[in-house]
């Protein structure tokens, strides 16, 4: 049986390549997201070792009152077994772009030694006086070398400096490293502070990091003063910016999740279509004395060979997958991580040679369970080609179970209906995939029938194929439906979300512009709001601060001040209970969240600020807003004047603070705008933005997220459709006969060809129709379950995308069948009448 198992690899090596090729490209998917999952991991660390390269230890002052300064450095630098040492200050530095706005960025000081420098210089040189910089070269784009740049300083005033050097380093990663390199003299003329906030050490030749900080600690340390190894120190900076990329971990796992489903998919149907088509062979090896054990055995042996040998290629091939969407995702100049763990290997692996195995032994076992003479005379396929009793009842009790759960969904909370909708999405896509034999010959036939007076004879003989095994076209197209579905929901939900957004703005700001600073702790003059209120055009500005509210015993929460007229007339947030249309002194409005968290109602009385001198506030409404840049309203809102007497004593002026400005009637944006601008040159941190403005703000993380999955869910799709073209092959070697004797009555190449490529769209429009139909409904009732009053998800179909994913999947069909019709075209007529 052995010998025999190695002379029918050799005997089929088209068979098993088609299901090789299957294979591999369902571990490349599972492979490469887990690559892409590993990836984020990989570009943190090589960022932090960026950061900390050099350092062999890192000095901080960990106590309130204790500082390092310039005498503490030379300390160090006198310390036995220094080679070098250097202090690094990090303060915030805008940066005026080329188009004149204000742009957030930070500038750090030029470390003397050129081995603690956190950067690479691409170009130019490195700043030789207090009047030059360098920048990083995403930031430096537009600007040139020996061209001034403007930086601002935490008052606001402009300091000029001569752009002398680029640099470049690995994608920040959560780091928050500086995109400005300033000498040492040049960062304390941009900020009041100046004290050090680490001091790096670079140890002499013949030291170790352990010898180096025990010295050091001799030297230095003390009260309020920490001395670590650079890997200890490196490793603290990775544990503080971890959390930063574990949601999108999280993303590419889930990714990874959804690839072994569709690898699966994609692997059984190969693997069982070429068991069952081998079953006169298994029938015939019974009939001269194997035993049913050793025809199980030998099946399955195949299958883990070609399962093996397929797995590693790709899992090799995943690593390329993954190196190809970082690079289209992060550009030609993005850095590319392909890390290899234990993980990646033992579940590409798993995927490949489990699934494969589990493929082949289900109809493997079928095939052993028929008497030989009855396997001989009739194919086994034939027998279970139509669904049964236990699909339907699985279907309509998945089914049931879907509606039930979304029923309860639309009327719980967020929470709950979260995961009843969770529970509802699976139930209908396992409701989907058992109907879909069911599903399959009535929706061909429909297609057929239609497609008839414009194709012919090809459309009703592909009708015919695709409906004689409506398991086989079902579990063809059940990968393009997972695929399909998991793009159209996002698609769908992200059209909302934005819809939502926007309409949200245009409900609640009634502020034609908003006026913010691009350094959040960094305050806007008190005067702005009544010179911007003096520019023509203008009819109302309103000053609007965050600060850290304290209620009492019920805590500290982020709140909001407001002039009590804004409400009403610039700011309308959605009312659940009360009224809001203005804030007097002893009033306060609590959001919907702070009311569930605290149990606080309208009528209520809370003491705010400190327990000697408590100031009692009466709540007036329960509210529900939009979170939109400098129209925030935090947990709670309170009249102007009340925050001084609520407020923390470290929070007492605020943060984040902005000014709402609304036109006069008929006053044109177009032309009040650049008076605005202009008025805004007493405080140049400041920065306008109008609705729109801020509406493309909101939207654009949504979208950059939808380009990724988009991205991913691509790979997905090509899966499915490898997956169709690997059945449509090896259903031809099925059919070698039956298309001979087609051929012989009078069917041309082309019109076999033809039939087979109209077979191959037939499958492509029943899974895209089933994706998109599950994808949409799952996305209404999310829009159902997650909309508020103040942050709505309306159900938008967003037909121009939709049309896209349609339209793909119905033009990629022909692509997935051309190898497969025309292998069945070159078949000639008489060794295709021999074929057995």
């Amino acid at each position: 049986m052995l010998r025999t198992v190695f002379a029918g690899l050799k005997a089929r090596p088209l068979r098993l390549l088609l299901s090789a090729v299957a294979i591999a490209l369902g571990v490349a998917f599972v492979a490469g997201s887990f690559v892409l999952s590993d990836a984020v991991g990989a570009g943190l660390r090589d960022a932090v070792a960026f950061e900390t390269r050099g350092v062999d230890a890192s000095i901080t002052a960990t106590r309130h009152g204790i500082e390092l300064d310039d005498r503490t450095l030379a300390e160090v630098r006198a310390v036995p077994g220094v080679a070098a040492a250097d202090g690094r200050t990090t303060v915030s530095a805008p940066l005026r772009d080329p188009s004149g706005r204000p742009k957030d960025m930070a500038a750090t000081t030029l470390s003397a030694d050129e081995r603690l420098r956190p950067f690479d210089l691409t170009e130019g040189r490195v700043p030789s006086t207090e009047g030059e910089a360098v920048l990083d070269q995403e930031a430096a784009a537009g600007y040139a070398l020996g061209q001034p740049v403007t930086v601002f300083d935490q008052d606001g005033r402009a300091h000029s400096f001569t752009l002398v050097g680029k640099f470049s380093r690995p994608a920040d990663a959560g780091v928050g490293s500086a995109q400005l390199v300033l000498l040492p003299e040049a960062v304390r003329g941009l900020s009041a502070k100046t004290a050090l906030g680490e001091i790096v050490v670079r140890a002499a030749p013949g030291v170790t990091q352990p010898q180096l900080v025990a010295a050091l600690e001799h030297a230095v340390g003390g009260q309020g003063i920490t001395v670590v190894t650079g890997r200890q120190a490196a490793s603290q900076l990775l544990r503080e910016t971890a959390p930063d990329s574990a949601g999108l971990t999280k993303f590419f796992t889930a990714f990874a999740v959804l690839a072994m489903v569709v690898a699966a998919m994609v692997i059984t149907n190969s693997f069982t279509i070429l068991v069952a088509q081998r079953a006169r062979e298994l029938a015939l090896l019974r009939c001269v004395g194997a035993a049913r054990r050793q025809v199980f055995t030998s099946v399955l042996a195949e299958a883990v060979v070609v399962g093996l040998v397929a797995s590693v290629a790709g899992l090799f091939g995943g690593l390329g997958v993954a190196a190809a969407v970082q690079s289209i995702v992060g550009g030609h100049d993005a850095a590319v991580h392909i890390p290899l763990t234990a993980r990646t290997v033992v579940a590409a692996l798993a995927v490949g040679v489990l699934v494969t195995t589990a493929a082949a032994a289900l109809p493997a076992w079928a095939a052993t369970r028929v008497a030989p003479i009855e396997a001989l005379r009739t194919p086994i396929e034939g027998k279970s080609a139509r669904a049964g009793r236990p699909r339907v009842v699985t279907a309509v009790v998945s089914l049931a179970a879907g509606v039930v759960s979304a029923a309860f969904a639309v009327g719980a909370s967020v929470e709950t209906g979260a995961a009843l909708s969770v529970v509802a999405m699976v139930a209908l896509l396992g409701a989907v995939l058992a109907a879909g034999p069911l599903l399959a010959g009535p929706i061909v036939r429909t297609l057929g029938a239609v497609f008839a007076p414009l194709l012919g004879g090809p459309a009703k003989l592909a009708a015919l194929n695709a409906d004689s095994n409506p398991k086989r076209t079902a579990a063809s197209a059940a990968a393009l439906t997972i695929g399909l579905a998991v793009v159209s929901l996002a698609t769908t939900v992200t059209a909302g979300v934005e819809a939502g957004q926007g309409q949200a703005l245009d409900q609640q700001l009634a502020a034609d512009f908003t006026v913010t600073s691009v350094v959040s702790t960094q305050p806007l003059p008190a005067t702005l709001a009544d010179t911007l209120a003096a520019v023509p055009g203008v009819a109302a500005a309103a000053p609007r601060t965050s600060f850290s509210g304290d209620l009492g015993a019920r805590g500290g929460y982020g709140m909001t001040a407001v002039r009590g007229d804004a409400l009403g007339t610039l700011l309308r947030p959605a009312v659940l209970a009360g009224r809001l249309d203005r804030l007097g002194p002893g009033e306060l409005a609590v959001s919907s969240e702070l009311a569930k968290e605290t149990g606080l109602a309208v009528g209520d009385t809370v003491p705010a600020g400190p327990s000697a001198h408590p100031v009692p506030l009466r709540i007036v409404a329960v509210y529900d807003a939009v979170r939109a840049p400098g129209a925030d309203l935090g947990l709670a809102v309170v009249e102007l004047g009340q925050m001084p007497a609520i407020a923390y004593p470290g929070s007492i002026g605020g943060y984040d603070q902005s000014v709402l400005l609304k036109l006069s009637p008929g006053a044109d944006q177009s032309v009040v705008r650049p008076a605005l601008e202009r008025a805004l040159a007493v405080a140049p941190l400041a920065q306008l933005n109008s609705v729109a403005d801020l509406a493309e703000q909101l939207a654009a993380p949504v979208r950059s997220t939808l380009n990724l999955l988009w991205a991913l869910t691509a790979l997905a799709v090509l899966i499915a459709f490898a997956g169709i073209a690997n059945t449509l092959s090896l259903s031809v070697l099925e059919r070698t006969r039956e298309s001979a004797l087609l051929r012989a009555l009078g069917l041309t190449r082309g019109g076999l060809g033809a039939a087979l490529t109209v077979e191959s769209v037939f499958v492509a429009v029943l899974g895209a129709a089933c994706g998109l139909v599950l994808g949409i409904g799952s996305a209404w009732l999310i829009s159902r379950v997650a909309s508020s009053d103040g942050a709505p998800v309306l159900f938008t179909l967003p037909w121009g995308r939709l049309g896209i994913l349609l339209g793909a999947s119905v033009l990629a069909a022909p692509l997935a069948a051309a190898f497969p019709a025309r292998r069945a075209a070159r078949v000639s007529l008489t060794a295709g009448m021999a074929e057995q």
